[in-house]
């Protein structure tokens, strides 16, 4: 199976545990991924299987790429250290800050992945300035989703991104929504100094 396919062979397998466990489980946090599906797949066959990956509910899915079983999924708050997963924390602010601290704590890349909730937070400069003055190899990659006017939400956040990006000293990059773009954008974030946030726009 590709990357995809075991993403989605292990959603279904992760809805039916939960199904099975009771609302008490976190049946409410579990969200197919949908179309995010390629964006999860190229993050995390572009990171290393040794970088830590603080990533949202649906996201965590991902850590299936690096030999995670399902079983480990089951509570997103638990988190897979073996796997270099974090606990999904409920702000999804917060989870740039804590993605700061692991890359200040291990010395190595760290995928932090966020919707546009995430980027309209003031976290979102705090975890670009520490980073960037710190050298820290945080990868963020900011999906920006699409969504039909009957979702009734309104657009989270009016900041250009990638002008963001730059008034912090970070390099800043527009992705396609594809597994093979995004793959290919995050193995060069590896390669390249300091922090970097990718966005990728999802039609």
């Amino acid at each position: 199976m590709n990357a995809q396919q075991q993403l989605l062979a292990a959603e279904a397998q992760l809805g039916e545990r939960l199904r099975a466990a009771g609302p008490t489980a976190g049946v409410a946090d579990h969200l197919p991924l949908g179309r995010l599906l390629p964006v999860v797949a190229g993050a995390f066959t572009g990171a290393g299987k040794g970088d830590w990956a603080a990533v949202g509910p649906r996201e965590r899915i991902g850590a299936v790429l690096r030999g995670c079983g399902v079983e480990r999924l089951v509570d997103p708050m638990a988190g897979a250290q073996p796997y270099k997963l974090s606990p999904v924390s409920a702000a999804p602010g917060a989870r740039l800050l804590q993605a700061v601290g692991l890359g200040l704590a291990s010395g190595g890349p760290v995928l932090c992945m966020i919707g546009m909730a995430g980027a309209a937070s003031g976290e979102l400069h705090e975890a670009l300035s520490v980073a960037q003055q710190n050298n820290v190899k945080l990868i963020i990659v900011v999906t920006d989703l699409a969504l039909p006017p009957e979702a009734g939400v309104a657009r989270q956040t009016g900041a250009d991104l990638l002008a963001l990006a730059a008034a912090h000293g970070v390099r800043g990059a527009a992705v396609g929504p594809t597994e093979a773009e995004v793959r290919e954008a995050v193995s060069a974030a590896r390669g390249a100094t300091g922090p970097s946030l990718l966005l990728v726009s999802v039609p």
